[in-house]
């Protein structure tokens, strides 16, 4: 053996050489080819937003000559379109160390504005503005794209392994510029903030102590034995306490809960969903018992999304019969166990603070518009399935009654929101199947 070896031992050593250089060589080439891919995805977003900041702008400039609700209303939605597609595009690129606060302020301020035009309640000089503002920055990134087109890389590669892939320091530089050089819309945001708005939600109650938030994650997680502890304590908005147990290796359970009222804000659990995932009926029905055991009203589901096996299902209450939007309950289940773990109930305790108090929920909302008129509304090639009254918040932050019809159009279900008192449609979301109506 010791001879063979002797004789053969460097044919091994340039054969494993060979093999160390293919593979060397096989890296090399993988990642070129990511970084050219990675290159062309972000040179095709930020082209793309380009693209759309130029029709935005077309748009506005048609919407200052419109005279018809009907026209106000369709330069509306496309402008909302627009800056919806504007803001994806963004949401592709490594912009982590750009300031780009002016440019998403700006965003914000035509996907508001666009609402308020459809309502008659923008004023020609705001509309004016928003037109100019929005060709300032067309302009501003048209001249970004033709000097930056051909330098390359835009990426900095020397970060490549650490996975904080940023602009290189010249682009970031050309952005920031852009950003900066935007001025403010002026008198647009003082018109925007005349329109009427939700009061802000707040979370009240006696304050607990600390033991006291460790019992409610307990109670609320399940986990009675499990050892909880106080790890973090907030305060701000919404003053809390982070509590968290390590109930094995590979499994820590953390849930925040208010320091007055003692409400569980959220829970997440860290253990991975491995195996084979179960129906989604069977995941909504567990979602919505560990609602009901802790004490939450009746719900309704409006939506499933899976990633890694973990199915993540969104609930809206029903008061009165009618489904409220604004207050949604979102629990996360394994899909390969049918355990619960994760919740999400800000949204739903903030809109129900705003409403203490106050009427809304002891008033009866009355449609004004029968069930029969709503369906008439659709189109006629289209079977209708269900109907629900629905409170939808539409862009003016205002919560408006809708008639939520799902209807079947050949092999594909939908979701249709008819505004009940302008019989327009407010909303339209295509979903999977009808166990959605």
């Amino acid at each position: 053996m010791k001879r063979w070896l002797a004789r053969h031992f460097f044919n091994i050593v340039f054969a494993l050489a060979l093999v160390v250089l293919g593979f060397a060589v096989g890296q090399y080439y993988l990642q070129k080819a990511y970084q050219q891919q990675m290159e062309a995805s972000y040179r095709r977003a930020m082209r793309e937003f380009a693209v759309h900041l130029s029709a935005l702008t077309q748009e506005l400039g048609r919407a200052r000559v419109a005279a018809t609700p009907e026209q106000r209303g369709v330069s509306a939605q496309s402008v909302r379109s627009r800056v919806e597609a504007a803001q994806a595009s963004l949401g592709q690129l490594p912009l982590g160390e750009v300031d780009l606060g002016r440019v998403e302020q700006m965003l914000g301020q035509f996907y508001q504005a666009a609402s308020a035009y459809e309502a008659g309640r923008l004023s020609a000089e705001s509309l004016q503005a928003l037109y100019e503002g929005a060709a300032r920055l067309s302009g501003e990134m048209q001249a970004f794209l033709a000097e930056k087109e051909t330098a390359s890389p835009w990426v900095s590669w020397g970060r490549y392994f650490s996975a904080s892939l940023v602009f290189s320091h010249s682009l970031v530089a050309a952005l920031s510029q852009i950003n900066s050089s935007l001025a403010d819309l002026e008198g647009l945001d003082a018109e925007l903030a005349r329109l009427p708005k939700k009061a802000a939600g707040k979370i009240t109650g006696e304050e607990i102590t600390a033991a006291q938030a460790v019992e409610v994650a307990r109670e609320f997680s399940g986990r009675k034995n499990a050892p909880f502890k106080v790890i973090n304590e907030t305060e701000g908005d919404i003053p809390a306490f982070t509590v968290a147990a390590e109930v094995s290796d590979d499994e820590v359970v953390t849930v925040e809960v208010s320091k007055q009222g003692g409400l569980v804000l959220w829970m997440i659990n860290s253990r991975a969903a491995a195996g084979q995932p179960l129906e989604t009926k069977q995941l909504v029905e567990t979602a919505r018992a560990f609602l009901a055991a802790r004490g939450f009203p009746e719900v309704h589901v409006t939506d499933v999304q899976m990633l890694y096996n973990r199915a993540t299902i969104t609930f809206v209450p029903v008061v009165g019969g009618i489904l409220r939007y604004a207050e949604p309950l979102k629990v996360q289940v394994s899909a390969a166990d049918g355990d619960v773990i994760g919740f999400q109930g800000v949204l739903y305790y903030l809109a129900r603070g705003r409403s203490q108090g106050g009427a809304e929920d002891e008033v009866e909302l009355q449609a004004a518009m029968k069930r029969e008129e709503a369906e008439k509304r659709v189109s006629s090639q289209a079977v209708v399935l269900g109907h629900r009254l629905a409170l939808l918040p539409n862009g003016l932050d205002e919560d408006v009654l809708t008639h939520r019809l799902g209807i079947q159009l050949g092999d594909d279900y939908y979701l249709v929101y008819i505004n009940d008192k302008s019989g327009k449609e407010e909303r339209i979301v295509q979903v999977s199947s009808p166990e959605f109506f």
